[in-house]
């Protein structure tokens, strides 16, 4: 009888050792999951700021070529590179000008083209 007894015990602690087993590999599943999350998210915090820093050291060192910001400034939304070489059409005034100004058309060039024009 006490021989059974301990059978059945040792049973029921190999079942619930099996259960335990599944359960801790369930966790460390989620631990490397969690942790290649982490990394992921360290990673895109990086290139967040390094965006940012870039993005504030442009908004301080304005290349002087470039139009100085007027109070009438309006923002375009971002357009094709196919569309970028055409220029908008001036929007007709309501006040006749004493004399109009002709925007020419020209093309538009990249960094690297404009590293290459002399100074």
């Amino acid at each position: 009888g006490e021989e059974k007894c301990l059978k059945a015990l040792l049973h029921k602690i190999g079942k619930d050792m099996m259960l335990l087993n599944d359960v801790l590999d369930k966790m460390e599943t989620e631990v490397n999951q969690q942790e290649k999350m982490k990394h992921l998210l360290k990673e895109l915090q990086k290139a967040a700021e390094r965006d940012l820093n870039e993005a504030q050291h442009l908004l301080e060192h304005v290349p002087p070529h470039l139009p100085k910001p007027t109070q009438n400034c309006v923002t375009v939304p971002a357009v094709k590179q196919e569309e970028q070489t055409k220029v908008a059409e001036p929007v007709p005034e309501k006040k006749p000008a004493k004399e109009k100004r002709v925007i020419k058309k020209i093309a538009l060039i990249t960094a690297e083209e404009f590293k290459d024009v002399p100074a």
